[in-house]
């Protein structure tokens, strides 16, 4: 059995980016001794025809948590809960790494520095910190943030510790790599399953994650443009070859890249953000109400390199 799998999944709404992100990954799977394993969420037909073609596993998911009947459930959120049980769902590979179906790999060599690290058991994650991201620049989008945070941390675990944790850098768990023997995955378990005895949140998946790693440790931090989280600042594009950059002179070419946040998904589209521009799509594949935004950023991507 290879030594690494790479997990993602989606529903139908979010098939057009989960495409993306498998396709970038072809030539990565082969570089990595890996397969590819995919969680339905609710795809069609059709989509699980092409899934069956492309991966090497096509899983559903149990509601292994009991949320299904919590308030503000959807499908997805199985999606979130499922991250910290991967080994259970797909035992026997020596290293497990996830991959949200709105990012996409520009640069292959970027999985090494997260598959390397999981070797040894420590986890391989980005922290949601940048110099050019706008909380770090602009007072308000600050005082938004850890407004947010706190709220958030509030929610899952309560004010102590909101106090102990909202003002240090999330870890981003829509990408990351651990060891299947990592202490971490019980931790978070246990930790995911405290933060749903206060009710399903928005973020129950990652900072439980993230509790959990600030209690055990083994964070192996890595650079912003590992996985970079365009909701916060958009990359600019390198004028010569279309490679996705950090926004800043000489910036450096971004590994992967992260659309994150639906509200953002319009100005992605307008901008190319896409896989290989979204070449791979048809103009019905995208939902509805971006197809305009889709097309324009087909015919005129707008973001260049100052």
């Amino acid at each position: 059995m290879p030594k690494l799998v790479i997990v993602t999944g989606s529903d139908s709404n979010m098939f057009y980016l989960a495409k993306g992100l498998i396709l970038s990954l072809r030539r990565v799977l082969p570089l990595h001794d890996a397969e590819l394993a995919f969680f339905d969420l609710g795809c069609t037909p059709r989509e699980l025809a092409w899934l069956e073609a492309r991966t090497h596993k096509l899983l559903r998911l149990k509601d292994d948590f009991n949320i299904a009947n919590m308030q503000g459930f959807q499908p997805y959120r199985l999606g979130q809960a499922c991250r910290a049980l991967l080994p259970k769902y797909l035992p026997g590979y020596s290293s497990y790494m996830w991959m949200d179906a709105d990012v996409w790999v520009q640069d292959p060599t970027v999985m090494k520095q997260f598959t390397d690290p999981a070797e040894k058991n420590l986890t391989a994650i980005v922290p949601e910190c940048d110099v050019a991201y706008a909380f770090l620049r602009e007072p308000g989008a600050a005082l938004q943030f850890h407004r947010y945070k706190f709220h958030q941390w509030t929610a899952s675990y309560g004010e102590d510790d909101a106090r102990k944790y909202a003002l240090l850098p999330i870890f981003n768990n829509g990408v990351f790599a651990m060891g299947a023997q990592s202490p971490i995955w019980s931790l978070w378990e246990r930790n995911m399953a405290l933060s749903l005895q206060r009710g399903l949140t928005a973020l129950f998946d990652q900072l439980s994650l993230q509790k959990s790693l600030l209690e055990a440790g083994g964070i192996h931090a890595l650079p912003s443009r590992a996985n970079w989280m365009s909701h916060y600042t958009l990359p600019h594009r390198r004028a010569e070859d279309g490679v996705w950059i950090e926004p800043r002179l000489a910036g450096q070419p971004i590994g992967i890249v992260h659309l994150i946040a639906a509200v953002r998904r319009e100005t992605y589209l307008r901008h190319g953000m896409l896989y290989e521009g979204g070449d791979y799509l048809s103009p019905e594949e995208v939902p509805e109400n971006l197809r305009e935004a889709f097309l324009a950023g087909r015919r005129r991507p707008i973001i260049q390199e100052p």
